[in-house]
């Protein structure tokens, strides 16, 4: 890893006042740093996430509307209703001519587009959601070594062919410690921060200058009160710019389309305000990305919500 270091010299002099040589001391204030940018970090999350669930609430209402109008509208046209071909026949309506025009003339599928699109953005809502949201439902001792292989054998079976991001193509090491003692945790979600971790790291490989052998190590260890769970890939890298906006919502450096700029906001949520863990990245161009997450193996203190 990079050392961050702060170094003060100064001048000796000798007893006529004549500069002789230097005194300097040297702290390594990596650490320290660290701390800082994490907390800047989590202070911004509480306040934007805030921000996005509140947006999300009021976006529901609407969205659900649309959804809800667009599917009464494709099943108005339904053949296979019988309350649609009685209504047909009593005014008189041939009720396959009009789904054949609906269709030729792309009222159909422009339907369908609505609703997909409205699908989409539901999703996206309840995402944003999960900012407020407070774990606790689902908390239970969970043995992370089969979580992590369950979420690795689920990431194995993906295939995106827009992407080309194949996890059969991907050379994944595992560095367990053995007899880690069970984590109370929500399972769901710590597998979705995994998954969230293993597909980034999949798609950076593949949308940037991929390795000639693409790597994926997944550690797992115990650090005093603490479980550590580390995903590290051997992709392109971030430069620090990106690095420090990477938790940030909606913030993406995929084109339009690929992605929302969600998935590891909602993972830091996720970590830091469900399970009061902590959780972050280093990493430097052309050096790969090293996630890391830090799960308290006791929860005496309730999650905060922002």
């Amino acid at each position: 890893d990079t050392r961050i270091l702060e170094i003060s010299v100064s001048l000796t002099y000798d007893l006529d006042g004549v500069p002789v040589g230097f005194h300097g001391v040297t702290r390594d204030v990596t650490d320290q740093k660290r701390l800082e940018e994490m907390m800047i970090q989590s202070e911004k999350m509480v306040s934007v996430g805030g921000l996005a669930a509140g947006m999300a609430h009021e976006l529901n209402n609407p969205l659900a509307g649309i959804l809800q109008g667009t599917q009464i509208v494709l099943q108005r046209f339904s053949r296979d209703l019988p309350a649609n071909l009685k209504k047909a026949d009593e005014i008189g309506i041939d009720l396959k001519k009009i789904q054949e025009y609906t269709e030729k003339r792309g009222i159909t599928s422009a339907l369908s587009g609505i609703r997909e699109a409205g699908e989409r953005a539901a999703k996206i809502i309840s995402n944003m959601l999960q900012f407020s949201r407070k774990s606790g439902k689902d908390m239970a001792p969970v043995d992370l070594e089969a979580l992590i292989n369950g979420a690795l054998e689920l990431a194995g079976k993906e295939f995106d062919l827009s992407r080309n991001a194949d996890f059969r193509k991907i050379r994944i090491t595992k560095e367990f410690e053995p007899h880690l003692p069970l984590v109370t945790c929500s399972g769901s979600e710590i597998e979705q921060v995994i998954l969230n971790l293993l597909n980034n790291a999949a798609q950076a490989m593949t949308d940037g200058k991929q390795p000639d052998t693409p790597h994926i190590v997944v550690r797992l260890k115990a650090v005093e009160q603490l479980v550590r769970i580390e995903v590290e890939d051997n992709g392109p890298g971030m430069n620090q710019q990106t690095r420090k906006r990477v938790f940030e919502p909606f913030f993406t450096t995929k084109p339009v389309g690929k992605g929302t700029g969600l998935g590891l906001s909602v993972s830091y949520m996720i970590v830091t305000n469900n399970h009061n863990g902590v959780m972050e990245v280093r990493s430097e161009p052309g050096k790969g990305c090293r996630f890391i997450i830090h799960l308290p193996l006791e929860r005496e203190i309730q999650p905060i919500s922002p």
